[in-house]
């Protein structure tokens, strides 16, 4: 049967926003050029637990959900992000072949393990001037 859904159109990304780590990615991911829109929720939005509170790992992992309802989880969530972009999605498609699935598994699964670690070595990134640059410490500018 030949599914007549597929490509999605839209991709809702539920990520923890309590994590620098996730903040950086998802506007990492709001920057690239995709194929398919993207939506993204934080995970503490109570919209999103309406619509997904029901699923086992909602507020565990990153979640990614098509227009039409299916979902991945975890790494494959990861992939998903990933084959949403122009310029990332034949990396995707490498990423989930038999050859390295298990080692972007691996690497998803340890930094998910180790993400506050991750996250407390970040510095907090705000978005409140819109530029979404991250400030230079007046002390590390060279003045001559």
């Amino acid at each position: 049967m030949i599914d007549t859904h597929w490509p999605p159109r839209r991709l809702t990304v539920v990520y923890d926003d309590t994590c620098e780590l996730c903040r950086r990615c998802r506007h990492w991911l709001t920057g690239q050029a995709t194929h398919t829109e993207l939506q993204f929720f934080a995970s503490s939005d109570p919209e999103v637990y309406d619509l997904y509170g029901d699923l086992p790992w909602y507020k565990i992992e990153l979640m990614v959900v098509t227009d039409t309802g299916v979902a991945w989880v975890g790494a494959e969530a990861f992939l998903m992000c990933l084959w949403a972009t122009v310029r990332w999605r034949p990396m995707s498609y490498r990423l989930n072949g038999w050859a390295l699935a298990p080692l972007a598994e691996r690497f998803f699964h340890t930094l998910s393990a180790n993400r506050s670690v991750v996250s407390g070595m970040l510095t907090p990134h705000r978005c409140e001037t819109g530029s979404c640059a991250v400030p230079v410490p007046a002390s590390s500018v060279t003045q001559r």
